[in-house]
């Protein structure tokens, strides 16, 4: 899930909807532009590099694109290192690209810059249900819920992953879970 950032400038605006809109090249063309007047915007890197990532028929880590993606996401992180948003993508590209133990490595490294990112949770307990950890994908999972009750519908295959772990009994109710003896402010 991207972060396009919020710009006021209109040429920005209009790259980042087409990006919303799926026209990833156009909207790569419309950000070198940007860029080129704007060389130190954060927002306009990040969006650019998603738009790289996302030009790609089959995205390829190998691939011209994907190295200028992640040299823009680099040079983002090095101009903002409080900024949780440039390894946030940068981690989303990973997930893109297949590569998800160097995702799951990223999403700690946005963590780390912003401790209540939901949606690097999020992505980890995903990450870690594909992986079929089922454990650490229940707990993520639930952290994230914690966080943001709203996420709840993006959960569908928390159950699967509970009965996998071992934390349902045959009718469906929790047993084994790791936060049952745990302080209710966990």
């Amino acid at each position: 899930m991207p972060i396009f950032g919020r710009k006021k400038d209109k040429e920005y605006q209009e790259a980042a909807k087409l990006l919303a809109e799926d026209r990833p090249k156009e909207a790569a063309e419309m950000l070198r532009s940007y860029l080129e007047k704007h060389p130190k915007d954060i927002n306009g890197m990040v969006t650019l590099a998603v738009a790289l990532i996302h030009g790609q028929e089959e995205p390829d880590r190998q691939s011209p694109a994907t190295e200028d993606a992640f040299a823009l996401l680099d040079r983002a992180a090095e101009l903002k290192p409080k900024d949780a948003v440039p390894v946030f993508n940068k981690a989303v590209c990973f997930r893109d690209l297949g590569m998800l133990e160097e995702a799951l490595s990223q999403f700690d490294k946005a963590l780390e810059i912003e401790d209540r990112l939901t949606l690097a949770i999020l992505h980890k307990a995903e990450i870690n249900y594909e992986l079929e950890r089922w454990k650490e994908a229940v707990e993520l999972a639930r952290l994230a819920l914690i966080r943001d009750p709203g996420i709840e519908s993006a959960l569908s295959w928390v159950p699967d992953a509970m009965e996998k772990a071992g934390m349902l009994d045959e009718d469906g109710k929790v047993i084994n879970a790791p936060w049952e003896d745990a302080p209710p402010d966990e």
